[in-house]
């Protein structure tokens, strides 16, 4: 067993997750650390991360699961890390903090539509393959330049939430194709074009060094050694982006794969030859080939905000039955039809990714209905966004694979079946974006020879769902349903937003 432990780290935006999993990926041991917040922000639209709080709560979390019976220390063989994608992290030349603006930073929404001209961001939307959006690195390094021009000069590296840990870990700069393709467009290179169009071409050398994501971008120093436990000149895998680590650790890695991460916020992925294989979300490039994906805001957060105040007998009956809360919410989804007797719900609770205005609701609302009909409604309609999403990406998916907390329930693993008309799997291992993170730590070490040995090994398969024919066909009609839902709504929306 010596060196065949692998150190996954998931520094998401609202968990830290570190799991140690030996070479067949079973799991070990594992940590989870809430991601510190800044509860203080000056501005309601501001979302940082200060640089040593987040490497702390990792260091904890490393150190709880390495000093564990179930972990021999001295068999640790490799440490990958994910993270969240977007924002901008960057440090100085002396490799101190400037800036931790998270994906979920608001400042710069509206940056690159009131400062730059049409033409000039229609050149870089050709260029990149996707249109800026305000948490990407890009809007908020021209947000910096205007409104913090300090910040903006002191900046000698850019790089993204995993890359801060890669670097205390190894004390090396470093980012990976997937994470670095936010600035290549279709290329395979940063592009300095996209910089020099939107003014900051000073930023263009402060792009990092791009390492593959399962090479050592460097091995654990003495000083992150003692800090967090992992022994001294372990390598340290680059890594991918959270989306990409768990679509690795969820045993995809070939184009035609499909992935739909049923969490609180829900995501939708395909795996392309080429980014132009595509069409719609945001194209990355992931280990030989391309992915794109696009988020659905709130998606298992619907269930959790129905429920809170609406499933108090729902808990009493858990309570007195002794089972999680979520067995009875299953139980009382599985008791209403495919359909839920003609009510839809749009799961737009923060928006969405294509139309900020838009909201959730519920559409066919009758006296007949109750409460579990709604809940039906609710399961359905993010798998139907989820499904959609992914039909948006490209319609050559051969196959979805499901992940995320959703993903443990029967019912709703049937329904994206069913919605989709397409076989479901799931995989053995929950915590996937650890998985993923471990694997490409693996391949940098030498456990595995490469990524197909690596999804062998160590990612297995616990169900398979096949679609209903007959609640396939009911959801043609729903899925209809709910895209006339939205066409109708989008100028109610608009107007609606003005009594914000």
């Amino acid at each position: 067993m010596t060196g065949d432990v692998l150190v996954g780290i998931d520094a998401g935006l609202t968990n830290i997750t570190v799991t140690a999993f030996d070479s067949e990926g079973a799991e070990l041991a594992a940590a989870t650390r809430s991601t510190p917040r800044n509860e203080a922000e000056a501005d309601s639209d501001r979302e940082e991360q200060e640089h040593d709080r987040l490497y702390q709560c990792v260091s904890e979390a490393i150190s709880a699961v390495v000093t564990a019976e179930s972990v021999p220390a001295h068999a640790i063989g490799g440490v990958g890390v994910a993270g969240h994608g977007h924002g901008l992290y960057g440090v100085d030349g002396a490799g101190k903090p400037v800036c931790g603006i998270k994906s979920t930073d608001s400042r710069a929404i509206d940056t690159l539509s009131e400062g730059c001209s049409a033409d000039a961001l229609s050149t870089v939307v050709d260029r990149l393959g996707w249109e800026p959006f305000g948490a990407d690195p890009l809007s908020l390094l021209v947000w910096l330049q205007r409104h913090d021009p300090t910040a903006y000069d002191r900046l000698e590296t850019i790089l993204f939430c995993k890359d801060v840990l890669t670097y205390r870990l190894t004390g090396e700069l470093s980012t990976d194709p997937m994470e670095g393709s936010v600035f290549y467009g279709h290329g395979s290179n940063y592009d300095e074009e996209i910089f020099t169009t939107l003014g900051i071409e000073g930023a263009f050398a402060t792009l990092p060094p791009v390492v593959p994501s399962t090479e050592p971008c460097g091995v654990v120093t003495s000083e992150a050694s003692t800090r967090t436990g992992l022994p001294a000149g372990t390598p340290v895998a680059t890594g991918l982006q959270d989306v990409g680590a768990c679509t690795l650790g969820a045993g995809l890695a070939d184009p035609g794969d499909g992935l739909v991460i049923l969490g609180t916020w829900g995501q939708s992925v395909a795996l392309l030859d080429m980014p132009s294989d595509g069409a719609g979300g945001l194209p990355r490039r992931y280990l030989d080939g391309w992915l794109r994906y696009e988020g659905l805001r709130s998606g298992a957060a619907c269930v959790e905000w129905f429920v809170e105040d609406h499933g108090t007998d729902w808990r009493r009956e858990a309570r007195e039955l002794d089972v999680d809360p979520y067995e009875v919410y299953e139980r009382t989804v599985a008791g209403v039809s495919p359909g839920a007797e003609g009510l839809i719900f749009h799961p737009f609770l923060q928006g969405s990714t294509d139309d900020p205005d838009s909201a959730g609701g519920f559409y066919g609302l009758r006296l007949d209905h109750t409460k579990a009909h709604m809940l039906r409604a609710i399961y359905e309609g993010v798998a139907v966004t989820q499904v959609e999403s992914l039909d948006g990406l490209t319609t050559e998916v051969d196959a979805i694979r499901l992940t995320g907390g959703g993903a443990r329930s029967e019912s709703w693993a049937g329904m994206v079946a069913d919605v989709a008309d397409t076989r479901v799997t799931i995989p053995d291992e929950g915590e996937t974006g650890a998985l993923g993170a471990a694997l490409c730590a693996g391949i940098a070490a030498g456990v595995y020879s490469d990524v197909e040995a690596a999804l062998d090994r160590a990612v297995g398969i616990s169900r398979t769902y096949d679609p209903d024919p007959d609640a396939t066909a009911r959801y043609r009609l729903v899925r209809k349903a709910f895209t006339q839902a939205i066409d109708g709504m989008e100028p109610t929306w608009e107007t609606l937003k003005s009594l914000n």
